[in-house]
């Protein structure tokens, strides 16, 4: 079946994301193979049906309030709505709606339930970098594979990666890479993701913000790290891009420029 309402750009995010469908209102008109997955039923069958009775009565009701929002906002970029389906209530589903003209919604829906037990998980598997206590590199790819999955489903929440190095007298030592990642962390938002690569290479990962938030987080980083501590003074030479198959390359070689420029006497 075709989807009402369908474009190269549902069809795009159909191929990318793992489980998707379209809704009028909060009926199924199209469910893609992953989200039979996720619901235990045959995405043929699912169309038809009210899209609420696929989640755990407990949640139904936050379901509707979040539909009911996008189509009333479709302007907007609410952030992903946490929901249980009813037929695998032990599973943590992470879902995006957005409004594809008139009365339609494209829901796209990942299963987040590992990384959540992950996150939970004490000890030495909680990806957890020693001694600045940001995630680690294991860590930070996952977190960054999540966010690019999410951009892929909607372009307005791509991902924007700061890479951050560290320059003081002689390297960093571990009080002062401690005291760096307190302020890095104090300086991004709740959802934004801070890790350490080693050494005193660190990087941070934002979502749904236009570039001109990331100049001002970048030069905001700058001047909350270029401060004095336990008697060293330390720079911080950012360098950030927005995902695309470049974006590694592209990244290092931006904070390189950042860190000569650092290295040459520029705060």
């Amino acid at each position: 079946m075709t989807p009402l309402g369908a474009s190269p750009d549902w069809r795009a995010l159909a191929a990318a994301a793992p489980a998707t469908a379209l809704l009028s209102g909060t009926s199924v008109q199209w469910a893609s193979p992953g989200l039979g997955e996720l619901v235990l039923a045959d995405p043929s069958a699912l169309v038809g049906t009210d899209a609420l009775d696929l989640v755990l009565a407990a949640d139904r009701e936050r379901a509707r309030a979040a539909l009911a929002a996008a189509l009333r906002r479709p302007g907007e970029r609410p952030g992903p709505l946490r929901l249980r389906p009813a037929a695998r209530p032990e599973v943590r589903l992470e879902v995006l709606a957005r409004t594809r003209g008139g009365n339609h919604l494209v829901v796209a829906a990942w299963d987040v339930s590992h990384r959540l037990a992950g996150e939970r998980a004490p000890g030495p598997r909680d990806g957890r970098d020693a001694p600045a206590g940001l995630l680690d590199r294991t860590a930070l790819e996952g977190r960054w594979e999540r966010s690019r999955t999410r951009a892929r489903a909607d372009p307005a929440l791509r991902t924007f990666v700061l890479r951050c190095g560290v320059e003081g007298p002689g390297g960093a030592g571990d009080a002062v890479l401690v005291e760096v990642a307190r302020r890095l962390a104090a300086e991004v938002r709740a959802g934004d993701t801070v890790a350490r690569l080693g050494g005193g290479e660190f990087v941070v990962l934002v979502e749904a913000v236009p570039a001109t938030h990331v100049q001002a987080l970048a030069e905001r980083l700058r001047c909350s790290v270029g401060a004095v501590q336990a008697g060293v003074h330390v720079g911080l030479s950012v360098g950030w891009v927005a995902d695309d198959p470049s974006l590694t390359r592209d990244a290092v070689l931006a904070e390189a420029h950042a860190h000569r420029t650092l290295r040459g006497g520029s705060r």
